[in-house]
């Protein structure tokens, strides 16, 4: 039974001897002087005691002179492509995998751990890359050229970027998921910080729990500088997909920094209240007797769009 199959139904310890016939001569005796020299520390974890101290990556040079057989396979995508990736590394910097790797699983007997289908090869080629150097590319380029080689215009840079970020949340890689967290952030507190396309915004919403603060910083980032006219060349369709959270988080944050405004927000707008109105023609309309009174200097004119149920601004002259 898998660590990922239904029930987490968990198999006998790796010392019954079905298990023990499974793992190969050398490797056994390797995990048996990680043992005495680690007593109190699984296998993966003392290897990485031995390569660095806890709380720095292992070394490839300590990995390297150990020469025992560390690789363990991931498969990765509804393909199921193969890397061989080393169990140091890996049990290091992700608790999901360690657990995984050095448990009663069967991903530790087999040596081989299945991601769900939805996990992208794309993703995991970035991720792997950040796992030898723990550093991220600088350039969009180099985020697509790891990510896809053979096509890397296929995504931009800031969704591979996103994608990353979510898989480090999803399989606890807190080292990485914090240097995300800095960059998407110093990112949008640059110079000339572009907004996230409606694809981006979906995804986050759909993949990232509620509390992460990337989530509010999408939907503050549109509520300052967001423009109808921003939307230009955005497929319509686009709106009716836009996840309900994000909305209602964008709306309330309206409704919020109008609370907090010191100053009387309504009285800023004069409506032209003759334009809610259904006049039968050009007549009646002009001789309505609901037109708006004066405006007053610094207002802003606010009437009905014919054709869309969208509001005109207009500001006053003093």
């Amino acid at each position: 039974m898998s660590l990922l199959s239904e029930g987490h139904h968990r198999w006998k310890v790796e010392e019954d001897s079905g298990m023990s016939n499974a793992i190969d001569k050398p490797r056994k005796t390797m995990r048996a002087q990680l043992l005495r020299d680690y007593p109190f520390s699984r296998p993966a974890t003392a290897l990485s005691q031995q390569a660095g101290s806890q709380d720095q990556p292992p070394l490839h040079s300590a990995v390297a002179r150990l020469c025992i057989p560390d690789e363990v396979t991931i498969e990765v995508g509804p393909e199921r492509v193969k890397y061989r990736v080393l169990e140091t590394f890996l049990g290091h910097h992700s608790e999901y995998f360690r657990r995984a790797l050095t448990g009663t699983w069967r991903e530790a007997s087999e040596r081989i751990v299945v991601l769900g289908s939805d996990v992208e090869p794309c993703i995991f080629n970035l991720f792997v890359e950040w796992l030898y150097t723990q550093t991220l590319p600088t350039l969009s380029p180099d985020w697509r050229r790891i990510a896809d080689p053979s096509n890397p215009f296929s995504v931009s840079a800031k969704m591979l970027r996103l994608k990353l970020y979510v898989f480090a949340d999803r399989f606890v890689v807190p080292l990485l998921r914090k240097q995300l967290n800095r960059a998407i952030v110093n990112d949008y507190d640059s110079d000339c910080p572009a907004l996230e396309e409606y694809e981006t915004v979906t995804y986050a919403f759909h993949n990232l729990p509620p509390t992460d603060p990337l989530l509010d910083l999408i939907v503050d980032r549109y509520f300052m500088v967001w423009r109808l006219d921003l939307d230009e060349g955005e497929d319509e369709e686009a709106y009716d997909t836009l996840p309900h959270e994000f909305l209602l988080r964008f709306y309330k944050r309206v409704g919020k920094w109008r609370k907090d405004d010191l100053q009387n927000r309504h009285q800023l707008f004069n409506m032209d209240f003759c334009t809610y109105h259904e006049h039968a023609d050009e007549q009646e309309k002009s001789e309505c007797a609901h037109k708006t009174q004066k405006m007053k200097a610094g207002q802003i004119w606010l009437q009905r769009e014919s054709g869309h149920g969208q509001a005109e601004f207009e500001n006053s002259t003093p």
